[in-house]
């Protein structure tokens, strides 16, 4: 089981009415964030579900009362009856999962910081430099926003045009190799070194 298992179909809009409906509830939340403070989008979102359970209640209570439906015909009886909890299984199988993914990250950030491999810590810290103007651009809820935007759109996009974008890529790919070949090749002692690992 995977940490972040996501259905392949809900990315891919194979039922749009479930894809739209979390595509769309999670793309309002990330937007009223950016514009309120969470305590304030928790509390309106919590008051308006309460507000509108609220207004079932009373609707279904006045409906029996005035003999117009029925005492067991309560429409909220399928949602108030769906189960809450978390089962611990599911919790013992994803703990491993994060533990590794943690461990593997800090690992990772040791090799880059302490540089073990030349060329992988200057693009490393090519790429801070890169996040700096991209920080400087935008702030962290409009790089959520465009990922989760992203995350719905570009796998229909790869599907619906498989074969260009894996040209374009087969072709990006190369010339960064070629790039990063000709870094190597001028870095004194890089070659030797490359070779041994």
């Amino acid at each position: 089981m995977s940490c972040l298992e996501v259905s392949p179909s809900l990315l891919f809009w194979t039922d749009p009415v479930q894809s739209g409906a979390v595509f769309g509830s999670v793309l309002v939340f990330l937007v009223s964030i950016c514009y309120n403070s969470l305590i304030t989008v928790v509390s309106y979102t919590f008051l308006t579900i309460l507000l509108m359970i609220s207004v079932v209640r009373l609707y279904t209570y006045v409906m029996v009362t005035l003999k117009k439906a029925d005492a067991t015909n309560d429409p909220l009886s399928t949602i108030s009856n769906l189960p809450l909890t978390i089962p611990p299984k599911i919790v013992s199988e994803m703990s491993p999962c994060i533990a590794s993914g943690i461990n593997s990250f800090i690992s990772e950030l040791r090799r880059l910081f302490f540089i073990d491999n030349l060329v992988d810590s200057i693009q490393f810290g090519l790429s801070l430099w890169c996040l700096t103007y991209i920080g400087s651009w935008f702030n962290a809820i409009t790089i959520i926003i465009l990922a989760w935007v992203g995350a719905f759109t570009l796998p229909k996009l790869y599907k619906n045009n498989e074969e260009q974008v894996d040209k374009v890529v087969a072709q990006i790919t190369s010339q960064i190799e070629e790039v990063k070949e000709k870094i190597i090749s001028t870095i004194p002692g890089m070659k030797k070194s490359e070779k041994q690992e």
